[in-house]
């Protein structure tokens, strides 16, 4: 079975009007917004100047010249860099333009975003949000979703979508990889009518879910058939809350959590591998965490997340990847924490334990007839 590259060397010499966007170039999209366009590309939606996409790559690799000192932190895969390498070279994405780069952190908020605007040509528009970076509030951020209806990178998102349809008249894509796919679906829900005749089709590739509350939208259900929701066999974000459109379940040659880096899911031709159902693990997981969520009330939720955010935080550290360089550090800083909020903390994550043991040995024991 292929990979990305393979797919780029097979199709990468035909034109979007030669071979119409498909599930792959989704994906391909979306990790392409994990990139740094800032100083390159301009943050405006109003801007009429737009970067090929060759242009905004070599750029980038000139203002970075050493790629071993190109630092993209702990959850972003190095085979972006290659894939940027090989798509500049492309018929097919070489001259895509690039626009409205935006790349937003606030602590206060506990908010991060960001997302690109890619023009395939003068009628059609592909948004791509980026899914969550190496920011600690990023990761705050997705711990809110537990317990808060609407966080503020999924309102900026429907405020990105809304400017980029209002200086964009033509066809509009929506995709995301991880959190970016659920922006990409929260922003199409909740933009307005003239909006959501527009979109064509909205990718989550694995991207988690929503609250019940959201499922229940009138909108939500206007737009649903235009998602198209993808998630490896053994995936752990992308079965995260609740999801009630259809999803596909993409073969990946890699095992448990690092399915989730789409560099690992197998192609054949345009397409993905596409599997009949997820695995055992996958249910089972799917299975503790809705269990585990739902015993917790939405205070408790809230405590755990500031627990385990202020945890991580110590020593005003902002990243995963600054995190692993001072962990001795965060491990001690438990005895700083809110009484309050560390008991919640250590009494939630011995539930997670016990119910993960619990549903493994029930897994095992063999059924009665």
């Amino acid at each position: 079975m292929g990979s990305l590259f393979d797919y780029l060397n097979w199709r990468g010499d035909l034109s979007f009007s030669q071979s119409e966007l498909n599930d792959v170039d989704s994906l391909i999209f979306s990790l392409l917004s994990y990139m740094d366009y800032s100083g390159i590309v301009s943050a405006s939606h109003e801007s009429r100047e737009t970067v090929p996409l060759r242009t905004a790559i070599n750029s980038y690799f000139t203002k970075n010249p050493d790629p071993r000192k190109i630092s993209l932190g702990l959850m972003v895969p190095r085979a972006i860099l290659d894939l940027l390498r090989v798509v500049k070279e492309t018929k097919r994405f070489r001259n895509i333009g690039v626009k409205a780069h935006v790349n937003m952190i606030d602590l206060k908020s506990e908010m991060q975003f960001s997302a690109t605007t890619f023009l395939i040509d003068e009628k059609t528009a592909v948004i791509a949000f980026r899914g969550t970076d190496d920011t600690l509030v990023g990761w705050k951020e997705n711990f809110n979703m537990s317990f808060m209806e609407v966080v503020p990178a999924q309102k900026q998102a429907v405020l990105y979508l809304e400017e980029a349809a209002l200086n964009f008249s033509g066809d509009l894509y929506l995709t995301g990889h991880s959190k970016g796919g659920n922006l990409a679906v929260y922003s199409a829900v909740h933009s307005r009518d003239s909006i959501q005749k527009r979109l064509v089709r909205i990718w989550s590739n694995d991207g988690p879910g929503f609250c019940h509350k959201m499922l229940d939208n009138p909108d939500y259900i206007k737009v649903r058939p235009l998602i198209r929701t993808l998630i490896p066999q053994s995936s752990i974000v992308g079965i995260l809350l609740e999801h009630e459109e259809n999803y596909t379940v993409v073969k990946s040659r890699q095992k448990g959590a690092l399915q989730h880096d789409g560099f690992t899911w197998e192609i054949m031709g345009d397409s993905f591998v596409c599997l009949q159902t997820v695995t055992d693990e996958c249910k089972r997981f799917d299975k503790t965490l809705n269990q585990w969520i739902n015993q917790m009330s939405l205070e408790q939720r809230e405590q755990f997340a500031e627990g385990l955010y202020q945890l991580l935080s110590a020593e005003n550290v902002l990243t995963l990847t600054d995190l692993v360089t001072m962990r001795r550090k965060w491990l001690a800083r438990g005895k700083e924490i809110d009484p309050h909020v560390y008991k919640t903390l250590s009494e939630m994550l011995s539930v997670l334990v016990n119910l993960s043991a619990k549903n493994f040995i029930d897994d095992i024991r063999p059924k009665k007839k």
